[in-house]
């Protein structure tokens, strides 16, 4: 169960393509390929950094696979429903809201009906429905 949950944290990142693998032969080998990728400066820069706009530029621009993968990550966090907390939220609550009117109602089992005991809630900022 917990590795569906990461491969879908992972997938919902945008980058689940380059970290769900499918068996334990497969995550070792992918976990020392990216060990093995890093690639960290000799030194520090060693201009001052007082005053520059890009505090990153005397750093090697490829620190390899892992370090671009969290650069990537780090840079859409923003921009990714997975991060949105208050949307995530609002979805929760309408979740709890159609499980209280389904007690209610006496449909909370759903036994005979359209509905197979799922909640499903229609997130209005996508296409996708969430099931809680």
């Amino acid at each position: 169960m917990s590795s569906r949950v990461a491969a879908s944290v992972a997938h919902a990142t945008g980058l689940g393509k380059h970290m769900v693998v499918h068996s334990r032969e497969e995550y070792e080998d992918r976990a020392v390929t990216l060990a093995n990728s890093l690639r960290y400066p000799s030194s520090a820069p060693t201009s001052s950094l007082k005053g520059k706009k890009d505090i990153g530029s005397e750093w090697p621009q490829d620190g390899g696979e892992l370090l671009e993968l969290r650069r990537r990550l780090f840079l859409t966090r923003k921009t990714m429903p997975l991060f949105d907390t208050a949307r995530w939220t609002r979805n929760l609550e309408k979740g709890y809201i159609a499980a209280w009117a389904r007690w209610v109602e006496g449909r909370q089992f759903g036994l005979g009906s359209k509905e197979d005991g799922c909640i499903r809630v229609k997130d209005n900022e996508s296409d996708f429905e969430s099931f809680l």
